[in-house]
């Protein structure tokens, strides 16, 4: 009989706990240049403000907008004007700037220590015809060439700054880019397997962070990726509930795919959502097996710190493999006692 699990860090070679760092979003933080102190959280456990052990062992700088009100990230495109180059140049240009972003995460990483990056790619939204010039010719989005060109030459860029920037490779190494859209349709697939299989040309990870349920995610390897986190779509107060979390990990395990777990901030958010993820995380086993992506909807680590001690610290417990179930939660109603009535509350 065939045995399925979740694909690991181990068997991708990276460093496991990551976490989803958005550049520029349309949150009550919008923050695109993240200091040492905004990351300190998140590459550090914090006791009374001193370090006492880390935390999450990669970042993904999550590329979301250029000039003001201008979106790389397809999610926020319609809130906006179109991307233009300049707004692809201006957000690789920020990754790099000195004391934030990467150099941020740099100052944080203790010697001898390394912190893994990965890099969102922004996308070339088919609407867009006039993106700006390219080999000496306007690139427009509508035909699928001048797409593909863009985001090569913007992986390329990217892999420039990168050599440069020698003084981060001591205390950084970076994985791969992580695609953009959490769903891929019939559009954008021969788009999706000529940049992956570019990026494996050049020695280098992809991520795809999908939805549970999204267009061709059961597919994830056909399109070219190294490894996929599934999204469970659960938020507690809005959407699907709880049982979303345990059918995904079922299709994470059949398709060998990682899991995502979200703790967010505002209307769609349930008090102890979080607790869900977390209790699900060992009774279904994600804790302790699978390749995990973390996000923080509407909030960051820093607030998180400050605000919510107890989820920062079962965070800490989680990543330590060391957190324990909690109770009452709408996952889970009582503790029961015994693992097997706790799996009632966990129907596959």
């Amino acid at each position: 009989m065939a045995i399925y699990n979740y694909m690991s860090a181990k068997e991708l070679g990276v460093q496991n706990h990551i976490c989803l760092l958005p550049c520029g979003d349309q949150s009550e933080s919008r923050i695109s240049k993240w200091t040492a102190i905004d990351l300190r959280p998140y590459q550090s456990y914090l006791v009374n403000n001193n370090v006492v052990d880390t935390m999450f062992g990669g970042l993904i700088f999550h590329t979301i907008s250029g000039r003001r009100n201008r979106f790389l990230y397809p999610m926020y495109a319609n809130f906006g004007l179109l991307a233009e180059k300049e707004d692809w140049e201006l957000a690789l240009k920020r990754l790099f700037l000195k004391n934030y972003n990467l150099d941020a995460a740099a100052i944080n990483t203790k010697k001898g220590n390394k912190t893994d990056i990965w890099v969102t790619l922004p996308y070339p939204t088919p609407t867009q015809t006039n993106f700006g010039k390219l080999n000496g010719k306007i690139s427009n989005f509508n035909i699928e060439s001048n797409r593909i060109e863009a985001i090569k030459w913007w992986i390329m860029e990217f892999l420039s700054e990168w050599k440069k920037a020698k003084h981060l490779h001591d205390k950084l190494s970076f994985k791969g880019f992580v695609w953009p859209r959490a769903s891929i349709d019939k559009g954008d697939e021969k788009l999706v397997k000529s940049v992956t299989h570019f990026i494996r040309k050049q020695g280098l990870l992809s991520l795809w962070l999908q939805q549970y349920g999204s267009a061709g995610c059961a597919e994830w390897k056909k399109f070219g990726f190294n490894a996929a986190c599934t999204h469970p779509n659960y938020y507690g107060e809005k959407g699907p509930n709880f049982k979303w979390i345990n059918n995904s990990t079922v299709f994470a395990k059949y398709y060998h795919i990682g899991m995502q777990i979200v703790f967010g901030k505002g209307t769609l958010f349930k008090e102890n959502h979080l607790i869900d993820y977390l209790n699900s995380g060992v009774y279904k086993k994600y804790m302790y097996d699978s390749l995990l992506v973390y996000h923080f909807p509407n909030q960051t680590m820093r607030e998180i710190y400050k605000k919510r001690p107890r989820e920062y610290a079962y965070l800490y417990s989680f990543i330590k493999n060391k957190y324990k179930p909690l109770y009452p939660t709408a996952s889970f109603p009582s503790a029961r006692n015994s693992f097997d009535r706790i799996e009632r509350y966990l129907p596959i």
